[in-house]
């Protein structure tokens, strides 16, 4: 799989990242430090707010985890 890894904007403002996504954007993110929970996080508040709904998922190989916004 040719994945291409994305970065986090705005010194790991998960939230500022979610919202820069597009609908039916998929972006693959390296597991660093809690940048999992912390996206896992910012999606349940925005999801809150009627600003997006998100895909939070792992890929195969648990190398990657890919967030996918839905609407």
């Amino acid at each position: 799989m040719d994945v291409k890894v994305s970065q986090i904007k705005r010194v790991k403002s998960y939230m500022a990242t979610l919202r820069d996504f597009g609908v039916g954007d998929t972006k693959y993110y390296k597991p660093v430090d809690t940048d999992y929970n912390g996206f896992h996080n910012a999606r349940k508040r925005l999801e809150e707010q009627n600003a997006g709904k998100f895909t939070l998922g792992w890929c195969e190989d648990k190398k990657y985890f890919m967030i996918t916004r839905n609407e």
